[in-house]
Formats: C-alpha cells, structure tokens, sequence
C-alpha cells in the first residue's frame, strides 16, 4: 500500500489556507475593533467639547463651572489617549482656550444685546470692537477641530 502523497499534499495545503484565512480575520477583527473603539472615543471627546461649548454660550460664565466642564473633557482626553492622536488632543486643547476667552468676553457683556443673541445663535453676527480676535481665535480653533476629528473617524471616506 503506497502512501498518497499527492492527498497529504492536498490535506497540509487546506489546513495551512484555513490556518491564514484564520489569522487574517483575527487581524481584520482586531483592526476593526480598534477603529469602531476610536470613533466612540473621538464622539465621546467631541461631547465633552460641545458641552464646554455650549456652556459658554448659553449660559451666564462662572470660572468654577467652566473649569469643571473642561476637566471633564480633560479627563475623557487622558481615559482615550491611546485612540486620539496627539495633534488633536492639542487642537482640543486650544479650542478649550478659545473658548474661555470667549467666555471671559461674554461675561464682561452679559447685559448686552450681543451676549443675548450670542447664546441664541451667534450665526452671522459680528464681534463688537476690541473683542474681535477672542471671536476669531474661538471660530479658528473650532473650525481645526472639526476638520481634523471627521477625517480621524473617517468622515471623509463617505
């Protein structure tokens, strides 16, 4: 009785495909486990942002509660640094600095009818004079983390 070589051949070249088919899903599993964790990170992030964001325009601004909300973005920037590059975590940085200025402003003329609109919607309306950089500094550092957080969780490949 010979021994079927060509069989054993057949048999070792199916087990060896099965074997890297198996290792390339667990990669893929992986790599996608790794991308769906990093969006939820850059959302969860982008949250704590906005709630920063929309503290400072709608409400009346204390350094207390302001200082509050960005540890809490700080602290959601520190649980997923392993997700976020660390040029957004800078862009975030400076988009929390913007808007304390813009805070600080705001606070200054919270009477106004500026300060009014600015909570309602701050759409088209021009800074007041002297108050226009703080303004500009706000719309850029948002503007970069926009930009740069939709192409981190693949905005841009829809």
């Amino acid at each position: 009785m010979a021994f079927p070589v060509e069989a054993a051949i057949g048999a070792v070249a199916t087990v060896l495909v099965g074997l890297l088919g198996y290792r390339q899903w667990k990669r893929t599993k992986r790599s996608g486990s790794f991308i769906q964790d990093r969006e939820a990170a850059y959302k969860s992030i982008w949250e704590a942002l906005e709630e920063v964001h929309i503290y400072v325009r709608g409400q009346r601004y204390q350094q207390d509660e302001f200082d509050r909300l960005v540890r809490e973005a700080n602290t959601r920037l520190i649980r997923h640094a392993l997700h976020i590059d660390e040029s957004d975590r800078m862009l975030a940085a400076a988009y929390m600095d913007a808007l304390a200025g813009v805070g600080r402003v705001l606070a200054e003329m919270s009477e106004s009818e500026f300060a009014h609109g600015m909570a309602l919607t701050a759409e088209g309306m021009a800074a007041p004079q002297g108050y226009a950089a703080a303004f500009r500094a706000y719309e850029d550092a948002r503007g970069a983390v926009i930009r740069s957080f939709r192409q981190a969780i693949g905005a841009g490949q829809i």
